[in-house]
């Protein structure tokens, strides 16, 4: 009887708990959205939320603006760089990459080339901080007026 008790402690309460110190994983996820004639919010109304997107997310090391090929705006037609993962969002949107703790550059698919959904300071080009044991959640927002 000793030995069953000891078993079923082991299988229902420490198992669980050593496998979830061992499967902990980090990485970055989050939605794509699209928003079409942007305007400025109008006060007392929400703002836009956009629509959902499938497109690419391609995860490069870190990289600057000096780095961008052809870049217009929001808009490049490449990056001089070593890409680490791509996935596919969704078509609700989502996506969800495993990542090493570190710092990346996130930046979307669209019309031919990419589109950078935001820059970090005057040189980056959106920079994403992986966390040890944690997803960092982002939206993404491709802002349809500035690249037509």
């Amino acid at each position: 009887m000793r030995k069953k008790a000891i078993y079923f402690i082991c299988l229902v309460c420490l198992a669980p708990t050593l496998m979830g110190f061992c499967i902990l994983l980090q990485g970055i996820s989050g939605h794509v959205l699209l928003e079409k004639n942007t305007t400025m919010p109008l006060k007392g109304m929400p703002n836009q939320k956009g629509l959902p997107i499938s497109t690419m997310v391609y995860v490069y090391e870190a990289a600057n603006v000096d780095q961008l090929i052809a870049q217009e705006g929001n808009y490049a037609k490449a990056i001089k760089g070593k890409i680490i993962k791509q996935v596919r969002s969704d078509k609700g949107g989502k996506f969800r990459l495993r990542l090493s703790p570190g710092k990346y550059t996130i930046v979307l698919g669209y019309q031919e080339g990419i589109y950078i959904p935001f820059f970090s300071g005057n040189t980056g080009v959106a920079f994403v901080e992986v966390s040890k044991h944690q997803f960092q959640e982002i939206d993404l927002r491709i802002m349809a007026s500035s690249v037509d």
